[in-house]
């Protein structure tokens, strides 16, 4: 079995409603047994992108509450969420299986979300882009600047870039003020590598790994330079067109990735496969 980081021990009695009902305020019950049900299912989502257990194979109820120190309700309700998020399938007799994904599945995802934030680059450039959001994205765009002139991208680069990226798409959706582009746009990025924090690193070829976050830090540029002179449709393009890069970059370097560095690195890389698991010939 392969090792995994230490997971947060949750208490099974902290999961479950006080039993005097007279000395607790029934909503405050309530809201501790959800507030205590959200870090159990926080806790499993870890477990289940760091790749803690095998994909596509049944995952046992009794064993998922053992690994979190709960009881097996919560267990199956933790497991239940995860489901709605797409990492768990439901079988037809009773359990749950981690999903696994082909990489064709994530640059579907990857250029799905490219059009989410096409009508975001769209509707900001009409209606303008308002001065906080204009600050936060001009500070990814310096702190991109000042990371890539480095001489070498260490880990802790790595990680900058990963939140730096993050942000700046971040900013851009909240920037319209869209509230169902902004609740699509959350459930897209919750497909493995499709998120704009998933940057797959190629460590084996470092310069071409260089040459593609400076390619992604100008269209960063350029596209708020569109936001800015109000064109709304090269904006959009222009996302769109950063979308498929980011997706291509993923096909280019899933295959060179050491993949114990970009487990730790990117949670979500060890449930992707390279090859379609669903395609004649394959296994799942």
């Amino acid at each position: 079995m392969q090792s995994i980081r230490k997971v947060k021990q949750l208490s099974a009695e902290s999961l479950r409603f006080p039993q005097n009902s007279m000395q607790n305020d029934p909503d405050d019950d309530i809201a501790s047994a959800e507030t205590q049900l959200e870090r159990a299912t926080e806790a499993l989502r870890d477990l289940v992108l760091r790749g803690s257990f095998p994909l596509d194979v049944k995952l046992p109820e009794a064993r998922v509450a053992e690994m979190l120190g709960i009881s097996r309700t919560p267990a199956r309700l933790a497991m239940a969420a995860l489901e709605r998020d797409g990492l768990l399938v439901r079988l037809p007799r009773r359990g749950f299986r981690v999903r696994s994904f082909s990489l064709d599945e994530v640059v579907e995802a990857i250029e799905i979300r490219g059009e989410l934030e096409a009508v975001a680059a769209r509707l900001t450039a009409e209606n303008g882009l308002a001065a906080p959001y204009r600050a936060r994205m001009e500070a990814c765009i310096d702190r991109a600047a000042a990371l890539l002139a480095t001489p070498t991208l260490e880990a802790a680069h790595r990680r900058d870039w990963c939140e730096i990226n993050s942000e700046f798409h971040a900013a851009l959706v909240e920037a319209t003020g869209v509230r169902p582009l902004r609740a699509a746009y959350a459930q897209v990025n919750l497909v493995p590598l499709a998120s704009p924090r998933d940057t797959m690193f190629n460590v084996a070829e470092p310069e071409l790994g260089r040459r593609q976050l400076l390619i992604a830090h100008e269209d960063h540029v350029r596209i708020l330079r569109a936001l800015l002179d109000r064109h709304s449709t090269r904006a959009a393009a222009l996302m769109r067109e950063h979308a498929y890069r980011s997706g291509e970059n993923k096909r280019r370097n899933f295959p060179h990735i050491e993949m114990r560095t970009m487990v730790i690195e990117t949670p979500g890389v060890a449930l992707v496969r390279a090859a379609d698991v669903n395609s004649p010939g394959s296994t799942g």
